[in-house]
């Protein structure tokens, strides 16, 4: 890292470099030239170096439309780091097909990128490049190194990249937007080690470990959310790895831990459930709706002013 200034800090992210992962920590640091971004091998990196204060924050993913949740991710922030999220970004994943320059579609011979974005270009593939083989490796980023590299013996490449990792690499964009489905994306998370403040447009993640596997138990922990008007964005089940069998709930909620109705939510659940923990409390991608906004602050305000008649009486009982 001899290399960077130190006054700016760093921010390490999913590598290597050219990766969709690079292309969010440029959007979300500012940091358009990447002068202050580390590439990690994989995500156990990214948070040991921000645990350690090599990085001052990380950049993961942790979803994508078509692919789901990035396992790797949710189980790292849940069982090993006490790291939390600071904020999110969704990034449309623009996929672009990539040759050395001269390179025409109707001469390639080999087509090569990670088994998700092959995936995901499967038609295209099939109607333009038919013939080609395609190989899999293991990252887009990857891809355009190799096809950069190739040499003429193997014959003309195609690479399936993002157009950051074309322009790293020196390729030339033969064909834009070749993704079958449009609509595509991934959301990102920067981790760091405090809780972020709260800005009105809110989201608040959480893993939530349950007494025992019994019928009823996630009607139980909705029933919490449903009660205080909460509306949870999303809840997916996973292994705790301890026991065969064994499975907590990762929950996003709207709304922030200094809220009312969010801080106490969390705290029945913490009351009826095993464990819980609080994986961060930040912005909430995307825009924000003033009338979404308003309703929330004026239910917030409700809430509190229940729970103030209900002090008042509790207060005239005789000691």
């Amino acid at each position: 890292m001899g290399g960077h200034d130190h006054a700016a800090p760093l921010v390490a992210y999913l590598g290597p470099e050219g990766t969709f992962t690079e292309t969010a920590a440029r959007l979300i640091t500012g940091d358009d030239a990447g002068e202050h971004l580390v590439p990690c091998a994989d995500v156990t990196e990214v948070l040991r170096r921000v645990e350690t204060g090599d990085a001052a924050r990380g950049v993961v993913p942790i979803e994508n439309t078509l692919e789901g949740s990035v396992t790797a991710t949710l189980d790292a922030l849940a069982f090993d780091t006490d790291l939390l999220i600071h904020g999110e970004l969704e990034l449309p994943v623009a996929l672009v097909a990539a040759a050395r320059p001269g390179t025409t579609l109707d001469e390639v011979v080999t087509v090569q990128s990670h088994p998700v974005a092959l995936a995901a270009c499967r038609r295209w593939l099939s109607t333009t490049v038919s013939g080609a083989e395609r190989v899999s490796v293991a990252s887009t980023a990857r891809a355009a190194q190799l096809v950069a590299e190739a040499g003429d013996e193997d014959g003309p490449q195609l690479a399936i990249v993002n157009p950051l990792a074309a322009r790293r690499y020196g390729l030339e964009v033969v064909a834009r937007d070749i993704a079958d489905r449009p609509g595509n994306s991934t959301r990102f998370v920067v981790v760091g080690g405090q809780l972020s403040a709260p800005t009105g447009w809110d989201k608040t993640s959480l893993v939530v470990f349950i007494e025992t596997n019994r019928p009823g138990a996630l009607l139980q922990l909705l029933e919490i959310f449903a009660e205080r008007e909460l509306n949870l964005t999303k809840i997916e089940s996973r292994p705790t790895k301890a026991e065969l069998g064994e499975y907590c709930f990762f929950a996003d909620v709207e709304g922030h831990l200094a809220d009312e109705r969010v801080g106490d939510a969390i705290a029945a659940v913490k009351r009826t459930q095993r464990d819980v923990k609080v994986l961060g409390s930040y912005r909430r991608s995307g825009a924000r709706a003033p009338a979404e906004a308003d309703r929330i602050a004026a239910d917030d305000a409700a809430y509190r002013q229940a729970a103030e008649w209900l002090a008042g009486w509790r207060a005239r009982i005789e000691h």
